[in-house]
């Protein structure tokens, strides 16, 4: 039989719960930028070749704008630390081949919901559309938009590429890869986890080696050729050359509207 106290006591037992689970999601919302600043710099690139952007933890945009000799940087850094404020922040290199760095403190591991130590900066950097970029990444989501020639290695975070205006070559470890729209060859040289998605690529699509996730690949005016895949479906449609599979270990393969030969492995074979 149950007594009269029974309810009250599982009520405000849940209520308090609720309350706890409430207060700790609220500090650790707060406690995501606990110290910030801003950063705003303008870098001279009117002799520059080349950019190279080395960044760290925190999201990356990069703008290819016409009519420009700058790299126009803005970023925010939020640490844990009031201390690690200070040693964090951007150095840069101007000449032939500029220099974009993100400098940040060793937080010993990430942020976590009851206030592990963390540092990251966000930046966003409008750049000429016309100089080749080689982007270097640790984490973070990245989208690149209107650029020339790109080289690009990625730790972790998803990649998303639109309106890119010559060929692209990528090596990422972990999340999407998403391109709309490349003036020339798309090569992944690698990739370990996570989808792929092309569209609308003017020359050949080349995947060296991808470990899992599904590789999507349309509207493309040369080939398309996966060397090697391990795990997940592959399609191709709308293909302007040829269509080569040459090692797959599982998962789906189709094609349609293929201009030249398809040549596909024996299935499971890798």
């Amino acid at each position: 039989m149950r007594t009269g106290m029974a309810y009250p006591i599982r009520f405000w037992a849940l209520l308090l719960t609720g309350l706890l689970i409430y207060q700790f999601s609220t500090e650790a919302s707060a406690d995501w930028c606990k110290f910030e600043k801003e950063i705003d710099m303008t870098l001279d690139l009117s002799k520059s070749d080349v950019l190279a952007i080395s960044a760290a933890a925190g999201d990356l945009d990069i703008i290819g704008v016409s009519g420009s000799d700058n790299a126009v940087i803005h970023g925010k850094i939020c640490t844990s630390k009031e201390s690690w404020l200070e040693e964090s922040g951007l150095s840069t290199t101007s000449g032939q081949r500029a220099q974009i760095d993100v400098n940040l403190p060793n937080t010993d591991g990430g942020w976590s919901l009851f206030g592990n130590s963390y540092a990251w900066l966000d930046l966003q950097i409008e750049v000429p559309q016309e100089l080749a970029l080689v982007v270097k990444d640790s984490s973070g989501d990245m989208f690149l938009k209107n650029i020339a020639t790109l080289q690009l290695q990625d730790s972790s975070g998803d990649i998303e590429i639109e309106d890119a205006r010559a060929s692209i070559s990528i090596r990422d470890s972990s999340g999407d890869i998403d391109i709309d729209k490349a003036g020339g060859d798309l090569t992944i040289e690698a990739d370990s986890s996570g989808d792929i998605y092309a569209s609308d690529i003017d020359g050949t699509v080349l995947v060296k080696q991808d470990s899992s996730g599904d590789i999507r690949i349309s509207h493309v005016k040369n080939n398309v050729i996966v060397e090697r895949d391990s795990s997940g479906d592959i399609s191709a449609s709308d293909v302007g050359g040829n269509f080569h599979v040459l090692k797959d270990g599982s998962g789906g393969i189709t094609s349609k509207d293929i201009a030249g030969k398809v040549q596909l492995p024996q299935k499971g074979f890798y």
